[in-house]
């Protein structure tokens, strides 16, 4: 038994998400774990972002943090807010996604405590602008040589060490692909470990700036170069994705399966898709396709 609780640090960077963030507050707020530190940095919405932010200020046992002022963009926000995180477990949760379920933070402690890890990440639910369960999203383990040509991280779903944010800090010139080029660079140093767990809600709807394709393509040029790792030839790439969303799609079933029959206590205002539409948003989808062949 621990003579304490680790205190952990979430970081939400925030502009005009006012639609969406009364969902990202309510999914920190209702965590069992005991000592959870919400740091929001808000870029100056002029949305319905301040009311907001304002009315959860004043909920009783709620350690709710927020600024709102210009910033250099949501790498700056991040940034910013890893300055004045006080937690021994740090993480970022951006203002239109949510944690899963009520035990999430108490379980990643756990998690830590059982890993010899500086990262870890676990699987994560889609989630839709409604905040209905569209598909969950299985990932594969880690596997730094994979990391240049393969998706293997959800950014919701992950959390550091300490030392990892005090050593390492998110490239404030990129706009769509800082979290995949901050795992890059991390990897060159640090552990990663990927816990069978989901962890995150991710939403995903058309006006997300993650939807704009060429914008993201683009970015990804400009990093891969200088972060080859040896790569494998193109069959093997070709061979090991087949095996790996096969691998994937198994566990993704078994798991929508289980969460479907034994729902837990969601941690935000969300419900389940039917079972057999779930089923249906299994498979990878052409963007994802796409961004795996891009990495070729």
């Amino acid at each position: 038994m621990r003579v304490s609780e680790p205190r952990v640090s979430i970081i939400t960077p925030s502009f005009n998400q006012g639609e969406y963030i009364r969902d990202t507050l309510e999914s920190v707020r209702r965590q069992s774990h005991p000592s959870v530190q919400h740091l929001v940095m808000d870029g100056g919405s002029t949305d319905e972002t301040l009311d907001v932010l304002r009315e959860y200020a004043d909920v009783d046992g709620y350690d709710l943090i927020w600024v709102s002022q210009p910033d250099g963009g949501q790498s700056d926000a991040i940034n910013k807010g890893f300055d004045r995180a006080a937690g021994d477990i740090v993480a970022w949760l951006n203002s239109d996604d949510v944690y899963f379920d009520t035990g999430v933070i108490s379980r990643v402690v756990d998690h830590f405590d059982e890993h010899d890890a500086d990262v870890i990440y676990g699987d994560f639910a889609y989630i839709d602008q409604d905040s209905t369960i569209t598909a969950v999203d299985v990932r594969p383990d880690f596997d730094r040589g994979k990391l240049p040509y393969r998706i293997l991280i959800g950014q919701p779903a992950t959390f550091f060490r300490r030392e990892v944010v005090e050593a390492e800090r998110l490239d404030t010139d990129l706009e769509y692909v800082m979290d995949y080029e901050y795992w890059l660079r991390l990897a060159q140093r640090f552990e990663f470990r990927h816990v069978q767990d989901v962890l995150a809600g991710f939403r995903s709807y058309p006006e997300q700036k993650s939807q704009d394709q060429a914008a993201m393509a683009a970015e990804l040029e400009s990093i891969l170069p200088q972060n080859r790792y040896e790569t494998p030839t193109r069959f093997d790439i070709f061979a090991d994705n087949i095996w790996t969303e096969l691998s994937c799609l198994t566990r993704g079933i078994t798991r929508t399966m289980s969460l479907h029959n034994d729902p837990p206590q969601l941690a935000f205002d969300g419900e389940f898709d039917l079972l057999l539409r779930m089923f249906t948003n299994l498979p990878p989808e052409i963007g994802d396709i796409a961004k795996v062949l891009r990495r070729w």
